[in-house]
């Protein structure tokens, strides 16, 4: 079994353009047992069809309001600039373990947070900046368990890589690793270092874009892109060479999660209503033209009206088959009432506008392996709680 996760990590950007790490305490997403969670989740569909006139709603006001966000564990600010320039942060991700987190602004300086020690640690500077939103992909090589001290530690990887590698980028380097380690007794000790790794073939393309990734088998990337043309291409971590896999893309928004007691990857789909799936990924990286994977499973982990646009989902992997899907809106409806209701030509009642504005979404769900023989994989969905954006937003969810 994995190691279950304590705390889903929040970087917020406040007014004035100040960050801060908050930390949600991961069991306020579960009820106690799945058992207590189908009851909730029967209880409020009851509850609603009987509100409704046995027409389903989907609004936010049946789930839990979280008034206001944790505390902030740290605050903190990017490097200054020249005054023609906005300051900001490029990325923000875990650093081999979930009370580590590195960010990086734009000017490439990277600062490690260690919230179960209270410290900050000064990290070396990317090579070359990522932009806004850049990827990252951890790559854990050891984990000290199998370490009797005679053999070196061999070093972890954090690899990093601009979301959109076009003509302006290519360059400056848009792809780079930092070499390191994630045992807590070398973590302090070993020094890290950013090594630049050979740009994916598209880079240099005029409007590349990635749109979704995963790490497979532990020692290779994957990546989609859907600019210039629709591919999927492999990076090995070990030789470091590039190749194509072939003219499709993997089929979610992202990052894929990998839960090896299902033995299936789960990810989040990159068109309405944003669903949880399933599929298989682990296809045999000697053939030069792999086929693309299918989607095995699709669970409606949040219904969604139209009013709702996304602008941010995040799918965090919790250990245990658990995970939290984190996504953000901004309602579009001109009723600014708090229930207002419309009946589209389904029969479902649309919310108008429930809030209004910007908020985010944090739902917590357990997969669990089949109850019979030839039972389907089963979602448990547990909490939904919702976060309005007022003067801060949730810039990412590690």
């Amino acid at each position: 079994m994995g190691r279950r996760r304590r705390f889903v990590n929040l970087v917020v950007q406040g007014a004035g353009g100040l960050y801060s790490l908050r930390r949600i305490p991961a069991n306020r997403l579960f009820y106690p047992s799945t058992r207590a969670a189908e009851e909730a989740t029967a209880k409020s569909q009851e509850s609603s069809m009987e509100e409704h006139g046995g027409r389903k709603h989907p609004g936010l006001h049946t789930m839990e309001m979280l008034e206001k966000l944790p505390r902030s564990t740290f605050a903190f600010e990017p490097a200054p600039v020249d005054r023609y320039h906005l300051r900001s942060l490029d990325f923000a991700c875990l650093l081999g373990d979930e009370s580590r987190m590195l960010t990086a602004d734009n000017r490439g300086n990277t600062v490690v947070f260690d919230a179960d020690s209270s410290s900050v640690l000064a990290f070396p500077n990317l090579i070359s900046p990522k932009r806004y939103n850049a990827i990252s992909l951890s790559i854990i090589n050891n984990d000290g368990s199998n370490n009797n001290g005679l053999e070196p530690v061999p070093e972890d990887g954090l690899y990093v890589m601009t979301r959109s590698p076009d003509v302006h980028r290519i360059k400056d380097g848009c792809f780079e690793v930092l070499n390191y380690s994630s045992s807590s007794a070398d973590f302090r000790e070993m020094t890290p270092y950013w090594v630049s790794m050979p740009p994916p073939p598209f880079a240099g393309c005029m409007h590349a874009e990635i749109t979704s990734y995963a790490v497979v088998h532990g020692t290779t990337i994957y990546i989609s892109c859907k600019k210039p043309i629709h591919s999927t291409y492999a990076f090995d971590t070990v030789s470091r060479e590039w190749r194509r896999l072939g003219s499709w893309t993997m089929p979610f928004h992202g990052r894929a999660e990998y839960v090896p007691e299902l033995n299936l990857w789960f990810g989040l789909s990159a068109r309405h209503p944003y669903s949880l799936s399933a599929f298989d990924l682990l296809f045999d990286d000697s053939s030069v033209a792999a086929k693309p994977p299918t989607v095995q499973h699709t669970w409606v982990d949040l219904d969604i009206p139209r009013s709702w646009l996304p602008w941010n989902i995040h799918l965090i992997n919790l250990g245990c088959g658990r995970f939290c899907v984190a996504k953000m809106f901004h309602s579009i409806s001109g009723d600014r009432t708090f229930c207002s209701y419309s009946e589209s030509d389904d029969g479902t009642i649309e919310d108008s506008d429930p809030i209004h504005g910007s908020f985010a979404i944090f739902t917590g769900l357990h997969m669990v392996l089949p109850r019979g023989k030839h039972d389907d994989v089963q979602m448990i969905k547990h909490k939904s709680m919702y976060y309005q954006f007022f003067d801060d937003y949730i810039e990412w969810v590690i």
